[in-house]
């Protein structure tokens, strides 16, 4: 930044020969892609551990499909730990001997003064066969963009952008991110357990507008088949979430202790789409366990299993 740019913010990033930061009118959009999101602070509890980060819907830019993804704490294999990170993916398989090249562009918003602060990596960036993402692991400083005084995080939202240079300027791909806390628990009493010869499933409950089930398989499915109770659940109404759209959901499965309430119980976190509607575990109970009585998991062939709702957020475009 210039010197007239450190007087509007808190912090100070020393450009060099290869990533400088500027600033410019907030009037002017980001040329290919705009990301709204609501409840910053609650996306690292909900994103996996293996994916710590948030993956945008897919935009256009030179006939190629595109995606960001930012990392809220920091790409930590890539040196960028008290940083946020952003990347720009490339979603399209190019053959061994194809490549492109791109200048990439991130962009946050400062909601304080209306302005966008740049990002740019000046180097050029090869996309090809075998490397599909490039990015920025020091972006911005996590202590820099939570200050409220700096204007990219105000009353837990931000918005970010992309672009990616030199292409095109067309109408930017908008998506926003709603994201709220939920306690909403659901209980399904299955009687007659040992009838169940292959998988059964719950009747339909609402949460947050969408219908839902749960899903069971008493002696397992997959490699823990004839090993372990399997239990999912699944989302039954997903017609929007199509095109990129994605709901994300936390939320806590159980398996009700009938005679001393020490449930067994087990965290998921999983991305649910038109190509992903369950998630859980294949391996939630070993089937050994059911059959001891003392263990209170199943009395007279009567099984509960529960299914508490703790975040969803919704990633649509707009």
């Amino acid at each position: 930044m210039g010197s007239s740019d450190h007087l509007q913010y808190t912090f100070k990033v020393e450009n060099s020969t290869e990533i400088i930061r500027s600033i410019r009118s907030g009037e002017q959009q980001p040329a290919h892609y705009k990301l709204d999101v609501d409840s910053f602070s609650l996306l690292p509890s909900s994103l996996l551990p293996t994916s710590p980060f948030l993956e945008s819907n897919e935009f256009n830019v030179g006939g190629f499909r595109w995606v960001i993804q930012i990392y809220p704490n920091g790409n930590t294999k890539d040196n960028g730990d008290g940083y946020i990170s952003i990347y720009l993916k490339l979603c399209d398989k190019l053959n061994s001997s194809s490549f492109i090249n791109v200048i990439f562009r991130a962009l946050l918003y400062d909601q304080e003064r209306n302005k966008y602060l740049i990002i740019q990596d000046l180097r050029e960036k090869r996309f090809d066969a075998t490397n599909t993402i490039r990015g920025i692991p020091k972006a911005l400083p996590q202590s820099a963009f939570n200050a409220e005084c700096n204007g990219f995080l105000i009353q837990n939202q931000c918005t970010f952008g992309a672009e990616v240079l030199i292409i095109n300027t067309n109408t930017p791909t908008s998506a926003k991110v709603s994201c709220v806390n939920r306690t909403n628990t659901y209980t399904w009493r299955v009687e007659k357990l040992s009838e169940i010869s292959g998988d059964a499933y719950s009747p339909e409950f609402t949460v947050e507008a969408r219908t839902w089930k749960l899903h069971v398989y008493p002696r397992g499915i997959g490699a823990q088949k004839g090993k372990c109770l399997s239990l999912f659940l699944s989302l039954t109404q997903f017609h929007d979430l199509t095109a990129g759209n994605k709901l994300y959901a936390k939320f806590e499965l159980r398996v009700k202790n009938q005679l001393n309430g020490q449930d067994r119980c087990e965290i998921v976190r999983g991305p649910f789409h038109s190509s992903s509607k369950g998630w859980g575990s294949m391996a939630f109970i070993p089937i050994s366990d059911l059959l001891i009585p003392s263990k209170g998991l199943v009395m007279d062939d009567v099984m509960i299993f529960e299914v508490c709702f703790q975040q969803i957020f919704m990633l649509k475009y707009i």
